[in-house]
């Protein structure tokens, strides 16, 4: 009988949110900012405790974000003149199956409605879109040493974007506080995977964000098995 107590003990802390340590339990509150756009911007990622914590890399479609092996997938290259092609053979079942949904945000697959609650959900391409093309980048550390962005909307409100590296095939996460790499909710149609130098018999790619340093803010893809950050928008 004790050992279910601690076992359900343990679920409902998971469940709530908290941390479960010796001091008192630390509630995460889930804020949006107005940058003066078309939707509200959550302060920081899926999986950070405040803004300028790098938070989780989660794949795509992930929405339990358990998922970080690369099952049923391989992924080999080919140079074809001055560019890589990247092929990739994809039979499983996982990051939106080999049918995926051409945009995922809201929907179960969306890490941000699963995990926080049903107010958030990740952001669209347009969405990225304006964040990137209407707000000024301005690049800091902050003082827990992690270096950002710092993203100022048009009515001067901003919030903070880490720069949070990216898991990819490898397994490992690379590239923490050197680059930025934020999944959209939108699925790269398997007609334009040649453009950007896939090679699939299925969609094996979505839109992302990728900023660096000395780069700003470019829309760009990953292939949807590998670990990139999540900023939720407000519905």
């Amino acid at each position: 009988m004790k050992k279910f107590y601690f076992t359900m003990m343990a679920a409902v802390c998971c469940l709530a949110l908290v941390s479960c340590g010796d001091d008192e339990p630390t509630h995460i509150t889930y804020k949006s900012v107005d940058l003066g756009l078309s939707v509200k911007w959550a302060t920081m990622n899926v999986g950070a405790l405040k803004p300028e914590d790098h938070g989780q890399l989660f794949g795509w479609a992930d929405s339990t974000g358990s998922h970080k092996k690369f099952d049923n997938i391989t992924i080999s290259y080919r140079q074809d003149g001055n560019f890589e092609t990247t092929i990739v053979n994809w039979n499983s079942v996982y990051f939106g199956g080999k049918s995926p949904l051409t945009n995922i945000s809201g929907t179960e697959y969306d890490i941000a409605t699963y995990q926080w609650n049903a107010n958030w959900r990740m952001p669209t391409l347009d969405e990225w879109n304006e964040l990137i093309n209407r707000c000024t980048w301005s690049l800091e550390t902050n003082a827990n040493g992690t270096v950002s962005y710092r993203v100022t909307g048009p009515n001067g409100n901003h919030i903070i974007l880490p720069m949070t590296g990216i898991r990819a095939t490898s397994e490992t996460e690379s590239g923490r506080n050197t680059m930025g790499y934020y999944w959209t909710s939108e699925l790269l149609p398997q007609s334009q995977q040649a453009a950007e130098h896939y090679e699939s018999t299925v969609p094996c790619a979505a839109w992302c964000v990728k900023f660096t340093e000395t780069q700003q803010p470019a829309l760009t893809t990953a292939i949807r098995c590998y670990g990139l950050a999540i900023r939720p928008v407000a519905r």
